[in-house]
């Protein structure tokens, strides 16, 4: 069976796979280095950076849910659809409430402490799923909502519960007899080894439940991981074999599927902005820029200002110097930043035309649209009348010389207005 079909086996079914689904390639290489990396804890303050092990592993963790609730049997090695917010939100939570533990125990004794316990193991199955599957923050602290999946799943539940509850009792009993025999140096690795493990396995058999159970839920499944219909297009089809790729650890050739498709068909949008999540997620800020120059062109030729727009504050965000190679491209931006009221955007968009597009024909044109931004956005007026002014001296023939000095004559007559009545800007 592939990783993309789905099957009717019912957990019960699965005993033996479920209990060596961490041993498979993905989570078994990604339990060795969680495990090992908590040894940070031993360092001063490495409990904060211990901190950071459980986001990550929390990460891989849903990611494991998450195929598994959509049928999938092979595990990932890379988490690529959970946010980082839902990770640190979950670490989060494991934090605090083994304070309120503690806390509850040292006030009032070892009682509340339990039943805060026993309350926190009953929410777990529900809590998982709940920020695995629709990553709400909000909706995982919601007791209404774990008694609501109680009540779906009834018995099974109350399974899962209890396969929490036997996960927590046999990692004790390892914790317990490893520290009687090796020193901490050793037993820390080892112990999460153990508490990793099995917690993949629940993680696991939670996702398999709600697969089993999914009309009861309304879990419709995550569109990156189902199965392409029958009628794909060949742009969701190269996206569905990258992300692939991407899952299976191979995100640079993820991206270089992406590169080559692109070069076939440039105009293929969703393959640039598929391309960009990947570059993101493997580092490759200069190739991003890089890709940027090639993409925004097609945004615009498809009247995706916006989007065209985002792609170049990322690109400005990374590197200031960024700019388009045609002229024409730049003006079109610019002006688009100016009318979605992105001034600062299309003031950087516009530094340096002139030098780098000397004698073209917009270089007027855009220099009057940047003495707008500043005089009518950003108070710089006087800033906005040396432009104009270097343009009149500059380019005494240009046929936008009557309305730079129509603009100036404003400029002057707003210098001497009160500022209760400003005088409206001459008409375009």
């Amino acid at each position: 069976m592939t990783t993309s079909q789905l099957t009717a086996r019912s957990h019960r079914e699965r005993w033996r796979e479920i209990f060596v689904y961490p041993l498979q390639p993905g989570p078994l290489s990604t339990n060795v280095a969680l495990a090992i990396s908590h040894l940070v804890a031993h360092i001063p303050v490495g409990f904060i950076l211990d901190l950071l092990v459980w986001t990550a592993f929390f990460k891989y963790a849903f990611e494991v849910l998450r195929w598994s609730a959509n049928g999938r049997e092979q595990a990932p090695e890379i988490s690529f659809t959970v946010g980082d917010g839902v990770a640190r939100f979950a670490m989060l939570l494991l934090v605090l409430s083994e304070v309120a533990i503690i806390i509850l125990a040292y006030v009032y004794g070892s009682g509340p402490a339990f039943a805060l316990g026993v309350a926190l193991m009953f929410a777990m199955p529900a809590i998982i799923t709940i920020l695995a599957v629709d990553e709400n923050m909000l909706g995982a602290l919601n007791p209404f909502a774990w008694i609501a999946m109680a009540i779906r799943l009834r018995g099974t539940y109350l399974f899962l519960v209890g396969i929490f509850c036997a996960a927590l009792f046999v990692q004790s009993i390892v914790a317990a007899a490893l520290a009687d025999v090796l020193p901490g140096i050793l037993v820390t690795p080892l112990v999460f080894f153990v508490v990793n493990y099995l917690m993949i396995a629940n993680f696991h058999l939670i996702g398999w439940v709600i697969h089993e159970h999914a009309d009861e839920l309304g879990y419709s499944g995550h569109l990156e991981l189902q199965a392409l219909p029958a009628d794909a297009g060949p742009d969701e089809r190269i996206i569905d074999a990258a992300r692939r790729r991407a899952a299976e650890g191979d995100v640079p050739g993820a991206a270089a599927l992406l590169r080559d498709e692109i070069g076939v068909r440039p105009e293929a949008l969703a393959l640039h902005a598929e391309l960009r999540h990947w570059l993101r997620e493997s580092g490759e800020t200069s190739e991003l820029v890089g890709h940027g120059r090639r993409y925004i062109p097609q945004l615009l030729a498809f009247s995706q200002d916006h989007s065209a727009l985002e792609v170049a504050r990322d690109c400005l965000t990374i590197d200031p110097t960024f700019t388009l190679d045609k002229p024409e491209d730049v003006t079109a931006l610019a002006t688009a930043a100016a009318a979605a009221g992105r001034s600062q955007l299309a003031l950087q968009l516009l530094t340096g035309f002139h030098k780098r597009f000397r004698n073209h024909a917009d270089i007027a044109k855009n220099y009057l649209l940047a003495a707008k931004i500043m005089a009518e956005r950003l108070n710089k007026e006087m800033q906005a009348r040396a432009l104009l002014e270097q343009i009149r001296i500059v380019l005494p023939d240009d046929p936008l010389i009557p309305e730079v000095d129509a603009y100036i004559a404003f400029l002057d007559k707003l210098a001497t207005t009160p500022t209760k009545s400003p005088p409206e800007p001459p008409s375009a």
